[in-house]
């Protein structure tokens, strides 16, 4: 049985969830299941996720956002404090069951930074996951402990950019 790592895409550049999603199609060639959580600006990735619907239910995507509509900034928050906290939950019940054999969990880096998850809590789910499950985590900031679990990390990064 194979094991299972641990990988790191953040930056600010774009590409993190582009690189995501083709090391989970990379899996489908492998005959493995992947799913994908959106933890947060799920609209703003939409380009890059609806085509994947026609890929289930190999490649199942998740997202958890709902639209906003003239809500006050504290309204906000807490909403997006909920869907959070949603996502997060969803995530641990497939990383301690076993689901699927690649787990990408899209803007979950974002979600610490911005203080809706610390980094313990997804460390500790982290070590929940079965043995043999990718998880890949993206995000543009990466808290120390987290790299640190890491098996791989990618640091993206924008080196030259032309204007279109």
């Amino acid at each position: 049985m194979r094991k299972g790592s641990i990988f790191v895409y953040y930056g600010t550049a774009k590409g993190k969830t582009s690189l995501a999603i083709g090391r989970g199609i990379c899996s489908l060639g492998k005959e493995q299941s992947v799913v994908m959580i959106q933890f947060m600006k799920h609209n703003s990735n939409i380009g890059e996720t609806t085509p994947l619907k026609r890929l289930e239910p190999d490649f199942k995507v998740f997202h958890f956002e709902k639209m906003r509509y003239d809500d006050t900034e504290d309204a906000i928050k807490q909403g997006i404090a909920n869907e959070v906290r949603n996502a997060f939950t969803f995530a641990k019940k497939i990383l301690e069951t076993g689901e699927c054999d690649v787990l990408i969990l899209n803007g979950l880096l974002d979600a610490v930074t911005e203080g809706y998850l610390t980094a313990e809590e997804v460390l500790s789910s982290l070590a929940k996951r079965t043995s043999y499950m990718d998880v890949l985590l993206t995000g543009q900031q990466v808290e120390e402990s987290i790299l640190l679990q890491a098996d791989f990390v990618y640091h993206i990064v924008t080196e030259k950019e032309s204007e279109v």
